[in-house]
């Protein structure tokens, strides 16, 4: 009775191991989705921008690159207003480690860079 018991766990124990694993695969090796600013530059050249400018921006990179690539951003054109709204949302999305604080930076970057840097309109 006892050995019966011992292995029913040790088969439970099995099965909901394998199905952690199954779903961890599933999710490691679900493709990313892309968006067309993805495909744009990576970076900027900020060596013109003021040195506070060049420090959010770094900061920017950092914080921004943990969960989709830095050219989404810096392709996108969005207002002032626009992005204080998307910054927002990439804070409460879970994992992002944004606090209020490097959100407010990398707002004021991208507000700064969206009405300071040419864009190739070709």
């Amino acid at each position: 009775m006892q050995q019966t018991i011992i292995w029913s766990s040790v088969i439970g124990v099995i099965l909901v191991m394998g199905i952690l694993i199954f779903f961890a695969m599933r999710v490691q090796h679900s493709p990313a989705k892309t968006y067309a600013a993805d495909q744009g530059p990576a970076e900027i050249d900020v060596s013109n921008y003021p040195q506070e400018m060049q420090t959010l921006y770094n900061v920017f990179t950092r914080r921004c690159s943990k969960c989709h690539t830095v050219a989404r951003p810096i392709n996108s054109d969005f207002t002032p207003e626009e992005w204080k709204k998307y910054v927002q949302k990439m804070m409460r999305k879970a994992g992002s480690g944004l606090t209020p604080k490097t959100a407010d930076q990398i707002t004021k970057f991208l507000i700064y860079d969206s009405q300071h840097r040419e864009r190739n309109t070709k």
